[in-house]
């Protein structure tokens, strides 16, 4: 029985999708488990390059120990505190606090709160300096756009929610120019990783 592999609640989703065939349902969760997999690669190297110019940036302006200067702090606010504490208190269990240690334990949704509107003057006032390879064109409302919609897409993936419904071909096309406008290296090469397309063509 597919419900024995699924629960209901889940399997409801696919089996709409697949028009109340149970096989096709399966074969679609199958197909999502892939899809999602695929994605790993293109979404590591968006969180990757976003956060590396955003830790530059906080270096810059704050030293090398960014998470401890007061007026960063006070710029994040008692929630980015808390987060950054909880951080810093982890890794100091563990070993030395460094900024590459630190990097690696805030999530992307720290990172890309690091664009929200009200952080622009403080440490974004030469935005295209900052992000060399960002287009003219594209402002810092919709940069901080492009990266919260990816981080929403990214958090679906890793937290095992259906994709199959999104727009699969728009969605990979939207993370690949984020990354080209971070770092068009990166999108070169983490292009010849990526499985994206590959396995849309496999859809049941």
């Amino acid at each position: 029985m597919v419900t024995n592999i699924i629960s209901q609640e889940r399997l409801t989703k696919y089996l709409v999708a697949a028009g109340h065939n149970p096989d096709r349902a399966l074969a679609l969760y199958g197909w999502n488990i892939q899809l999602s997999e695929a994605f790993f690669p293109v979404l590591s190297a968006a969180e990757v390059s976003l956060r590396n110019i955003i830790v530059a940036r906080l270096i810059a302006l704050y030293g090398p120990q960014w998470w401890d200067d007061p007026a960063f702090l006070l710029q994040i606010k008692s929630g980015g505190k808390r987060i950054v504490k909880t951080a810093r208190d982890k890794l100091v269990t563990t070993g030395a606090v460094t900024s590459g240690r630190m990097t690696a334990e805030l999530n992307f949704g720290f990172w890309v709160k690091m664009l929200l509107p009200r952080h622009e003057p403080v440490f974004w006032a030469s935005l295209h300096a900052d992000f060399p390879h960002l287009p003219g064109p594209v402002s810092y409302a919709q940069l901080y756009k492009r990266c919260d919609d990816v981080r929403e897409f990214r958090n679906r993936v890793f937290h095992h929610e259906p994709i199959l419904h999104r727009n699969i071909t728009a969605e990979y096309s939207q993370i690949m120019e984020l990354i080209k406008w971070l770092s068009p290296d990166k999108a070169i090469w983490i292009k010849q990783y990526s499985r994206v397309m590959t396995v849309v063509r496999q859809k049941p």
